[in-house]
């Protein structure tokens, strides 16, 4: 059991921790105190930016699509305008890539009317085919220049031949029962003949004209263009005098093949001795002067040529003539698309008067379009897009600071020019639009909070 005295000597150590601590406890607040009296308080550098007058001046919109762009903005930004203009300019499309063919409406194919064998054309030579040849060449050539009307080939034909004759001999009866007629009619005004006699002759005298009609149709028909010849043989037919001199009968049975057009000879398929029927082409005929194009435009580049005019007058040159050029025009633009190549048969025609193109060249044609109607044309730079519009600015007013965001709809673009449609809440010729720092002014106008 402790002492009286320990008992004592701990409850006094006790008492002098707590002493202890009380002191460091007051001392430490009292220095905190002469610190918080005698420091001054320190000012918030946030407090002191928000009291700081805002004097520059800023964006801000004042209407949905308008806003306000103080001239110090306005250099910051780099801001330009230029105005808007009308079309003025024949628009040039891109250059499309086709060839050159026959042109099928200055095409003849040449045919005979008449079956029958082909002889020398020329002078002296038409009656046997074994006739000595002439310093002329029988038939022309291929390449031949020939002119329209020109005697191509000469062919004996007996159908010819039998058909002059039923009408010489049809005009020859006519004539006589014509005269017989008259006797008769003379004969029955002085009681010599019967009415009777009169009538059958008048039935006869129309038998006959309407068979000399018919054969001289048939010979228009096969354009046969010596009738008057062949009625002068049919009075010395029907003429009393014997020593009347009668057709020439070597010419009786000739058939001259003439071109119908003037051109170039671009196929012969005959020959002298040869057997030929109506439905042989013996020659084929070309005037080319004029030729065919034939461009295969890809489907999606017919937008190009949608409204077009045609006729429309087109460009030609051949990469086989460099330098050189020849008008044309765009006739047609086909109705169907090939669904292997996806392209469209786009034809027309190019001249060529002195020869220098040939069928089954490579062409390349340009089409120039008139001055496009209904359209505004802006500086590349001032159309603004963002994926779902396309848009502008237009300056109201060249001395104030409003600019109007205004929709476009983009027609076509070029490197600098940009066509739009005219529409009534579009730019109009005439006015201001931002060029450059359209875009920043675009990025500035969707970030600033509409006005309430």
């Amino acid at each position: 059991m402790p002492s009286f005295r320990q008992s004592l000597g701990g409850w006094i150590s006790r008492i002098g921790r707590a002493v202890a601590v009380g002191a460091v406890v007051l001392i430490a607040g009292g220095a905190a105190a002469w610190l918080a009296s005698g420091s001054p308080k320190p000012t918030s550098s946030t407090t002191a930016e928000k009291k700081e007058p805002d004097a520059a001046p800023k964006l801000r919109r004042t209407g949905s699509d308008t806003v306000v762009v103080p001239a110090g903005v306005q250099a910051s930004l780099g801001l330009k305008t230029a105005p808007a203009t009308a079309p003025t300019r024949k628009r040039t499309l891109p250059a499309f890539q086709g060839t050159l063919n026959f042109d099928n409406g200055q095409l003849a194919r040449v045919q005979s009317p008449f079956a029958g064998l082909v002889v020398d054309p020329n002078p002296g030579a038409e009656q046997v085919v074994s006739a000595l040849p002439s310093t002329k060449p029988p038939l022309p050539r291929v390449g031949d220049r020939v002119n329209k009307g020109d005697v191509l080939a000469v062919v004996w034909s007996k159908d010819l031949g039998e058909k002059k004759s039923e009408f010489v001999d049809a005009v020859a009866k006519l004539k006589t029962d014509e005269e017989t007629l008259r006797r008769l009619e003379d004969l029955y005004q002085n009681n010599g003949t019967a009415e009777r006699t009169v009538r059958e002759q008048e039935r006869t005298v129309k038998a006959d004209r309407v068979a000399v009609e018919r054969a001289e149709a048939t010979l228009r028909a096969w354009r046969i263009d010596d009738i008057p010849a062949l009625r002068a043989a049919a009075d010395q037919l029907a003429s009393p005098d014997k020593e009347a001199k009668r057709t020439d009968p070597a010419t009786w049975a000739r058939v001259e093949i003439k071109a119908p057009i003037g051109g170039v000879i671009l196929e012969r398929n005959v020959a002298v001795g040869q057997v030929v029927d109506t439905t042989s082409d013996l020659f084929r005929v070309g005037d080319l002067s004029t030729l065919a194009v034939w461009v295969h435009v890809y489907e999606e580049d017919l937008a190009l040529l949608r409204g077009v005019d045609l006729p429309r007058p087109w460009t030609v040159s051949a990469p086989a003539l460099p330098g050189s050029t020849f008008s044309g025009r765009l006739e047609r633009i086909g109705a169907s698309i090939d669904p292997v190549q996806h392209t469209a048969l786009v034809t027309g025609t190019v001249d060529n008067p002195n020869g220098e193109l040939r069928a089954g060249m490579a062409v390349s044609v340009t089409v120039e379009l008139d001055v496009p109607k209904g359209e505004v044309e802006l500086p590349a730079e001032a159309v603004v897009e963002d994926g779902r519009e396309s848009f502008v600015f237009v300056r109201t007013d060249p001395s104030a600071d409003t600019f109007v965001r205004r929709p476009v709809a983009v027609v076509r673009r070029s490197r600098d020019v940009i066509s739009v449609a005219a529409r009534s809440d579009g730019p109009k010729p005439g006015d201001l639009v931002v060029t450059s720092g359209s875009l920043l002014l675009g990025d500035a106008f969707g970030d600033l909070p509409q006005p309430k």
